[in-house]
């Protein structure tokens, strides 16, 4: 059989990551003898649906198989009613949404299954069906799959849950050769281009804003030798050499962790990777060892600078957690990046202030401000349903994005659950990050040059005339210096240069 699995568009955003979920479904497929291919929407959202439907009709599929989130399902209802107007083949769709909604999905008449949960053991035995008794099979077979969902007699049957997967080494490594891997804009610090890598799946913590729906709060981990084997099977075939562990929290088993970074030494792989960390599940002596194992970059998430915020939502760390961390990161030669939220359950103006001014003291090297939003299949939803039980999902979550680089499409708050004004606190998520950049610019001053005469000059630097003319002489510095290097002194350079710096 031939099967297409499609990734769909989403909100005002390129997607910046290869979809690894359908890159597991893939290689089970393969595995099991069909062809298969991966249609990542995401990659251009401005193209036409009718486009994008025409080329994955032209391979004329005996399956199409597509992943949904809550805030891209209306993505998923437009591309499954083009589909259907040009193939008669079954549609199954996957993922969050059809796991914490399979009745809603099963009741739009373009979609033939849903499966819930970890998707590669029950796509595959539907596959398995199919083969058998063809694109519509009995019920009674279909009863058979766990983790299924169809339509019998116009009414929706949901089969038995699924067990998680319990040894994913069993699992085949992710099918990048069905991605486009080039189109993707994941650059590592030095601008070299990176790949994603999943070495875990879950998280056993139970913050209140975090999605649970397919995993639970299990965690389950891949074998150190297994990890390894992925890493030189991609740079053997693709030549990566940078990568970004995806896993909800790579550094939970600290065994493991140390297990994996010393076979990077050992095997001389010399790569350099990023991870997802929490900042009480890691300690001096891991940072050395990573950083020695090539880790140069680690994504915190801290989300609050106020401890009864924190305690609100169930984060269990501590600010004096926070400060250790980011200090013995860098103490490490890593870079840090901190995720806070704004908005969260308890926020007052005061707070979120709170938290900036949190932001601005701590050694990151980068920051990253979203707004709090809360997703069917969170404690969070529930939390907000319970205060508000009308509340349901609809249309409207496609607007439910909670972060953007687009300055022309700021993110605005979607059912605010703080107890700030909406207009304020889009504001607030506006100017986050350009007072934290100020703040760190101040602290530089002071630290190079003393208090008084940095805190002079700073203000001095914030005054627009001043700085124009700074940027002008530093511009007509580094000119000088380039052209010093031989060959890059000419007209064109010079003017490129400019208009970067204007």
């Amino acid at each position: 059989m031939h099967i297409a699995l499609v990734s769909p568009k989403w909100h005002q955003m390129v997607n910046s990551y290869p979809p690894l979920g359908l890159g597991y479904l893939a290689a089970v497929l393969e595995r099991e003898g069909h062809r298969v291919s991966i249609h990542d929407l995401g990659l251009d959202p401005a193209s036409p649906i009718a486009e994008d439907v025409a080329r994955i009709a032209a391979e004329e599929p005996s399956l199409v198989g597509l992943t949904a989130m809550t805030n891209n399902y209306h993505s998923i209802r437009e591309t499954t009613a083009a589909l259907r107007e040009v193939l008669d083949c079954p549609i199954v769709i996957g993922g969050p949404h059809a796991t914490l909604f399979p009745e809603q999905v099963l009741a739009d008449p373009h979609v033939d299954y849903v499966v819930r949960g970890e998707g590669e053991g029950t796509l595959r035995e539907l596959v398995r069906v199919i083969g058998i008794e063809g694109p519509r099979p009995s019920g009674r077979r279909l009863e058979q799959i766990k983790g299924l969902g169809y339509r019998q007699g116009g009414e929706p049957i949901l089969t038995a849950q699924r067990s998680l997967i319990e040894d994913l080494d069993a699992l085949p490594f992710p099918a990048r050769h069905l991605f486009e891997l080039p189109r993707y804009p994941l650059y590592a610090n030095d601008g070299e281009r990176m790949v994603t890598l999943l070495s875990s799946r879950g998280c056993p913590y139970n913050c209140s804003y975090c999605f649970k729906g397919i995993v639970g709060q299990t965690y389950r981990q891949r074998s150190p030798a297994n990890v390894l084997e992925e890493i030189r099977q991609v740079i053997d075939a693709y030549g990566y050499r940078h990568f970004y562990f995806i896993d909800d929290l790579f550094t939970l088993d600290q065994r493991r962790l140390a297990a994996i970074a010393e076979g990077m030494i050992a095997a001389g792989l010399d790569i350099r990777w990023q991870c997802l960390a929490r900042v009480d599940r890691v300690t001096p002596e891991l940072l050395r060892l990573m950083h020695r194992a090539g880790c140069r970059e680690i994504h915190y998430g801290i989300e609050s600078g106020v401890p009864e915020i924190l305690e609100r939502i169930g984060k269990r760390i501590t600010l004096e957690q926070v400060r250790q961390a980011v200090a013995w990161t860098s103490a490490a030669g890593i870079s840090a990046k901190g995720y806070f939220m704004l908005g969260l359950p308890g926020d007052t103006e005061e707070t979120v202030e709170r938290t900036i001014r949190f932001a601005s003291e701590l050694a990151l090297d980068q920051v990253m401000f979203s707004l709090t939003t809360p997703f069917p299949g969170t404690r969070l939803w529930d939390e907000l349903v319970a205060r508000q039980p009308d509340l349901a999902f609809h249309g409207d979550f496609a607007a439910a994005y909670y972060y953007s680089t687009n300055r022309d499409h700021l993110p605005r708050p979607f059912l605010n659950v703080s107890d700030v004004p909406d207009e304020r606190l889009a504001d607030l998520a506006v100017e986050a990050p350009r007072r934290v950049d100020e703040a760190k610019r101040k602290a530089k001053y002071r630290r190079r040059l003393g208090p008084l005469l940095g805190g002079a000059l700073y203000g001095l630097s914030t005054v627009p005339w001043v700085r124009r003319i700074g940027h002008r002489l530093l511009r007509t510095r580094l000119m000088r210096r380039f052209a010093a290097l031989g060959g890059l002194g000419d007209y064109d350079w010079r003017r490129e240069f400019a208009d970067k710096w204007n």
